[in-house]
């Protein structure tokens, strides 16, 4: 017998046995205590763990979390130390130097986290939001011609088309209101979310999902409104989800979610078969009219060209076969881009018409504004709508200020060092070594609100800083749009965003010309479930209850006289 084997022989395998066990627990322990142990950032200040178990995750996971997320920067600085579970040092950075490197340098070197690309994967399929890299990049290079300025330009007319639907709509609620009561009182977030939704359906999959001048039930409409606060009641256990998503094959996970009793959970699974089922149809049925119409000539114009899923279809056939895109990836840009859309551009709209009610003279600038350039057209092209200053510049400062996202988060996948700025000055006089494997949060509001940017009035709602035509910062952050990170930068941008503003411009201009809108009693209170919505607080009707909060944002709609 060969010495080796003797030796192993001799082993009690009961010894062998705890030795293991020992070692799994020593790795755990090591793995529990590491950041008390192995701190990553000793240097770089924080708030207080709020729990050994979720760290200060459900500070920033909490309706209630705006000020939580400012008073980090507030307190702490563009570079700042924050808990996850068992203690996990992670960052929240709204430095512009620090972004710079993550958003645009370095940004093959900070991805999406695992928790959001298998949690949309799940949700969506394999769209933009669920892909990285080199299939993240062949998606958007198919993708992002379907935005450009020539077909934003040829869907600009049904964009018009439900604007003006909408103003018929509220108008006749004003004069119905003023016949009984002498005022109308509306929930515009309703109002603003359904708009949003049927002029994302129209332009982008030539599909009505709702009529405005009656009641809808359309169970897509349901999903997509109940998905994002949904996710938001899940944010700690969608940490997880890496971990669930690579259980088994994809039918045993599916059992497992259909097994799990909580009711949130149940949701979700509803929700993502609705809105995966309704893509798929929609996305068969364009493909048999294109097919029948014979639609594979280069030439525009055609109706059935008008929509962006058209347009996109068309483009996946000119495109090599490796590039093409599958059934499945072509219904996940098509869940992305309804979703995408949908509440971002209703919360922004909501915002907005909150913000003009509590300040009357911008809105009557902006309307007199719009009121004069269509003296002489009904609809303005595309370019002269775009170029309208007073309701460009408070478009840009609503973005600015109050972003829908406030903020997103990145995992590292490459060690790196982050420069930023410990002062009010602005420039980089510090530096942190970022291991791989670190998670940290992009702090969009934060960045877009520093004085060492915008100015000592950074916190302060002001449309006219933008008048000038200029960009009114002093540094330029890494986003897409007039330096700022409201819709992100780099290669994972916003990639409809001309579209989500020439939209917002067209409902607003369509609203403000035919009326006003000011504000209630009611005390307004802006959530956050990852994407900021409205709600109104209603006092208890006893002493001992508690205050109770409602959905919607209550505004008085009244017509502008003729």
């Amino acid at each position: 017998m060969p010495a080796y084997t003797e030796i192993f022989a001799s082993i009690d395998v009961h010894l062998f046995i705890d030795l293991v066990l020992y070692f799994l627990v020593y790795r755990f322990f090591r793995w529990l205590l590491s950041p008390l142990l192995f701190p990553r950032f000793p240097n770089i200040p924080g708030p207080p763990s709020q729990s050994w178990f979720k760290g200060n995750l459900g500070q920033l996971f909490n309706a209630k979390g705006l000020r939580f997320h400012q008073r980090l920067i507030d307190q702490f600085g563009g570079m700042v130390k924050i808990r996850g579970f068992f203690g996990d040092e992670q960052l929240y950075v709204s430095d512009p130097n620090a972004l710079q490197s993550i958003v645009v340098k370095d940004q093959d070197a900070f991805e999406e986290t695992a928790v959001f690309i298998d949690t949309n994967r799940i949700i969506f399929g394999p769209g933009l939001v669920s892909t990285t890299g080199d299939v993240h990049k062949r998606q958007r290079k198919i993708v992002a011609p379907v935005f450009s300025v020539p077909q934003l330009k040829r869907i600009t007319p049904i964009v018009y088309d439900i604007a003006e639907k909408l103003a018929d709509v509220l108008t006749r609620e004003a004069h119905a209101c003023r016949a009984t009561t002498g005022s109308c009182v509306l929930d515009m977030s309703e109002w603003v979310s359904r708009v949003a939704l049927e002029t994302i359906g129209r332009t982008v999959l030539g599909y009505s999902f709702d009529p405005l001048d009656s009641p809808h039930n359309n169970p897509y409409t349901s999903a997509i409104k109940e998905l994002i606060p949904t996710l938001f009641s899940l944010s700690v256990l969608r940490q997880f989800a890496p971990f669930l998503s690579r259980l088994g094959t994809p039918g045993f996970r599916r059992k497992l979610v259909e097994w799990t009793p909580n009711r949130a959970i149940q949701k979700i699974k509803d929700i993502s078969d609705i809105m995966d089922r309704t893509a798929r149809t929609i996305l068969r049925e364009k493909q048999a009219t294109m097919i029948n119409n014979s639609l594979g000539s280069d030439a525009y114009g055609q109706e059935e060209d008008k929509d962006i899923i058209s347009v996109l279809l068309r483009a996946n056939e000119r495109a090599a076969v490796g590039e093409k895109l599958s059934e499945s990836e072509l219904s996940g840009q098509m869940t992305v881009l309804i979703f995408g859309a949908q509440d971002t551009t209703s919360s922004a709209l909501s915002r907005i018409l909150y913000l003009l009610a509590k300040n009357p003279d911008i809105q009557n600038k902006v309307r007199e504004e719009i009121t004069t350039a269509f003296v002489d057209a009904e609809r303005l092209e595309y370019e002269a709508l775009s170029e309208l200053p007073w309701l460009d510049s408070v478009i840009k400062e609503t973005l600015r200020l109050y972003p829908p996202v406030p903020f997103v988060r990145r995992t590292a996948t490459k060690a790196r060092t982050l420069m930023y700025s410990t002062t009010s000055s602005g420039v980089a006089d510090a530096s942190v070594v970022v291991p791989a494997g670190t998670t940290l949060f992009v702090g969009i509001a934060g960045a877009n609100r520093l004085e060492s940017v915008w100015g000592p009035d950074a916190k302060v709602w002001k449309p006219e800083r933008w008048m000038s035509g200029k960009n009114p910062a002093s540094i330029h952050l890494p986003g897409i749009y007039s330096g700022m990170l409201s819709f992100f930068g780099g290669g994972r941008s916003c990639i409809g965003y001309r579209f989500a503003l020439i939209e917002m411009k067209i409902i607003l201009a369509t609203l403000l010309r035919r009326l006003s809108f000011s504000s209630t009693e009611d005390e307004i209170i802006w959530n956050l479930s990852q994407i900021i919505s409205p709600s109104v607080r209603r006092p208890s009707p006893t002493v001992d209850q508690e205050d109770r909060e409602e959905k919607g944002l209550p505004m008085l709609v009244e017509l502008i006289a003729e």
